[in-house]
């Protein structure tokens, strides 16, 4: 008795309010990731929202003894159900794919796959509403029936247990509610679909099988979006975890760098004094240059301390565009290549020279994060002539990178089109001596002047003055030339700028030199 109670009551869900329901539950659904999307830009959520309104949609007009059934034994209503009955079909299939393509992240993993689906899609779909359209004109045609029959629904599962394949494949902790939803939405949909083949139409009488289908289904969807949400937030959090702790720690790389070397002016000006007192006057002369190159040294060491905060906080202000936008892949990506390129700078910090080959690494990684920031739209080369062994040859520590910079951001930042930037490393015309072109096609000094006149508090880039400083305390101190020219390239004819070219010139010193 017990059972075919429950069997009556489940038969006549379209009267006794299960039905009605089930239409109430997935209008719900609909609204509240409708909202959740325009909160969140997650596209899983509109793809969600819209497969709850078509299926709300499409069992409407099943429902006995509610405000709207009325409207569905009208001449307008059956209009409607005849208009929107096979469109429901399509797009609720559309959407409910695409969500679990999307939520499951299935495009990035299957590419081609998602690709080809895609195509199957756009293909069936046109012909699908081509016979719809056929069918709105001429009622008494059937196309439409028998390629939703035969062609539609079979595709549907294939291309269903196509998408369950590559869920299954997915490492993610979701995909069990994901799988368990479609599981019970497929039983329950081929039971219908089943009906519907042998009468051409729904059987009234074992909706229930649906509606119970799509409740566990949309609880179990829920509870997978739920989670999705939450992981997304851990994510964040981890995100911006990692992001103050590399704020503190460079924090503590600056307080360090100037501690050290407040303590060894202090000490150097105690040995100063010291010695001043003793030394006699014939040893004064030697004193002094012994002095004035220690001296030269930490002033070396002071403008590097200053250069790599001034690099450092440039390169956290991209970090930082990004959490703004809200893309924690990128910002993740950017990170692990800052902190890459910060343990290259404190590595070359330590040391007043370095090889080229390490100066040329520090600056490449820069380039790629610079470039990362102007969506890849910078061209880079670097040349080097075969003579020249950069692995043996010593240069200024970091002193390339604030002319790169300064092409970057003065010259090509501004430019549209295609933007060039080239580095070249040959032996000079003068003996001895390093020639080092960095070439740009950006602006030009000529329109970057003229942009910052604009603002009158606008100073020359601190990274050139800093490098000038260098170049000119490794000239005192090694007698050595070091030194650079910019020079503007021009349209000999029409006078246009087509950019810049800085040329460098240091001494050819190798580190075998300096050991023997």
């Amino acid at each position: 008795m017990n059972g075919e109670a429950i069997k009556s009551f489940f038969e006549g869900s379209n009267q006794n309010g299960f039905g009605f329901l089930t239409v109430v539950v997935l209008f719900y659904l609909f609204l509240f990731f409708f909202i959740q999307f325009f909160q969140h830009r997650k596209l899983y959520y509109l793809l969600y929202s819209l497969y709850a309104f078509v299926n709300g949609i499409s069992l409407m007009k099943y429902i006995d003894g509610v405000f709207f059934s009325d409207f569905f034994e009208t001449h307008a209503g059956l209009v409607f159900r005849r208009i929107t009955h096979y469109p429901a079909q399509l797009f609720g299939s559309l959407f409910f794919s695409y969500f679990i393509i999307e939520i499951m992240q299935l495009r990035k993993k299957f590419p081609k796959s998602i690709r080809t689906m895609d195509i199957i899609y756009a293909i069936v779909s046109l012909v699908f509403l081509v016979l719809w359209g056929i069918n709105v004109i001429y009622p008494s045609l059937y196309w439409i029936d028998y390629f939703h029959a035969y062609v539609f629904l079979v595709l549907g599962y294939i291309i269903f247990f196509w998408v369950f394949i590559m869920v299954i494949k997915q490492p993610m902790v979701i995909k069990w509610y994901i799988l368990s939803g479609m599981t019970i939405l497929v039983l329950s949909y081929f039971t219908i679909s089943i009906i519907s083949m042998r009468t051409m139409n729904a059987n009234v009488h074992t909706l229930y099988v649906y509606y119970v289908g799509i409740l566990i289904e949309s609880l179990l969807f829920a509870l997978a979006i739920g989670l999705k949400q939450k992981m997304v937030y851990i994510e964040k959090a981890s995100v911006q975890k990692k992001y103050i702790q590399q704020l503190e720690e460079n924090q503590s790389i600056k307080e360090s760098i100037n501690r050290t070397l407040s303590e060894e002016l202090l000490q150097t000006k105690t040995e100063i004094e010291d010695l001043s007192a003793e030394a006699q006057r014939e040893r004064t002369e030697k004193l002094t240059v012994k002095f004035e190159n220690r001296f030269a040294q930490l002033r070396l060491n002071a403008l590097r301390s200053q250069m790599n905060p001034h690099f450092i906080f440039n390169a956290l202000n991209s970090i930082k565009s990004y959490f703004i936008e809200n893309n924690q892949e990128k910002a993740i990506f950017y990170l692990s290549k800052f902190s890459k390129l910060i343990r290259n700078i404190l590595e070359s910090s330590r040391e007043e020279e370095i090889t080229l080959t390490e100066e040329l690494i520090t600056l490449k990684m820069y380039v790629e994060i610079e470039n990362d920031r102007f969506k890849n739209d910078i061209d880079f080369a670097m040349e080097i002539d075969e003579n020249i062994d950069s692995d043996i040859i010593k240069v200024p520590a970091l002193f390339l990178q604030p002319f790169v910079e300064n092409a970057i951001w003065h010259g090509l930042s501004t430019k549209s089109g295609r933007k060039l930037l080239k580095i070249t490393i040959s032996s000079s015309e003068k003996p001895n001596t390093l020639e080092i072109r960095i070439i740009d096609n950006g602006v030009g000094r000529r329109a970057a002047y003229e942009k910052n006149a604009v603002n009158p508090f606008k100073k020359e880039s601190l990274g050139l003055t800093l490098t000038r400083d260098i170049l000119d305390l490794f000239s005192k101190k090694s007698g050595n030339h070091y030194g650079y020219l910019i020079e503007d390239l021009e349209d000999k004819k029409s006078g246009d700028s087509l950019g810049t070219m800085v040329i460098i010139e240091i001494p050819e010193i190798d580190f075998t030199d300096v050991t023997h």
